[in-house]
């Protein structure tokens, strides 16, 4: 009686009890027009949604083909964004590079400091060819600039490391003392003799 209570109440308050049940020794019970008579079938598939989608798509006028592209080009999107952040890794270990290579003039600093001032330069200039795989066969339906222009962001913030670096070491003509050469000596208004 007191289960036959709570039912009632239940019932009334959810508007229907759902029951759920599975039948393992059949197709997984349910609508047996709509199963697969085959006891390999997990419970409650529907083979029919799956026949349906299968024709639709033969003919095209379904949305599994147009899925797939689209998932396609939004993967193409996916990897071109990965790309070029992945380019923040390299960038790093070239600055962590220059940094240990320490602050004095010497064949290795030299050496390291215009490594990398030459490979983001040589990245900012084939970023074309770097993205153009992402764009190849998508008739232009990814867009690659925003992941391009981050990928010249990364690689001038490389670029600019690699100029504070060669400044730090003395070989950028920032300070005037570099430019001596080029200032005229002034005319003297005094002379001193010895008497």
């Amino acid at each position: 009686r007191e289960r036959e209570r709570e039912r009632e109440r239940m019932t009334a308050q959810t508007g229907t009890l759902r029951r759920w049940r599975s039948s393992v020794a059949g197709n997984g019970g349910g609508d047996s027009s709509a199963l697969v008579a085959s006891p390999l079938s997990p419970s409650g598939y529907n083979h029919s949604v799956y026949l349906q989608a299968l024709r639709e798509d033969a003919d095209g006028s379904g949305s599994v083909g147009a899925k797939v592209n689209v998932d396609k080009d939004a993967l193409m999107e996916q990897k071109a964004w990965e790309f070029a952040q992945s380019t923040v890794k390299q960038v790093g270990m070239y600055a962590f590079m220059m940094y240990m290579s320490g602050g004095s003039v010497h064949i290795f600093s030299i050496m390291m400091t215009f490594t990398g001032l030459y490979q983001p330069l040589m990245a900012i200039f084939n970023s074309g060819k770097a993205f153009e795989k992402f764009s190849k066969g998508t008739e232009g339906r990814v867009s690659t600039l925003g992941p391009r222009a981050l990928y010249c962001l990364i690689q001038m913030g490389g670029l600019g490391f690699a100029l504070y670096k060669l400044a730090n070491i003395g070989l950028l003509p920032t300070h005037i003392s570099d430019w001596v050469s080029g200032v005229q000596v002034p005319v003297s208004r005094e002379y001193s003799a010895r008497a």
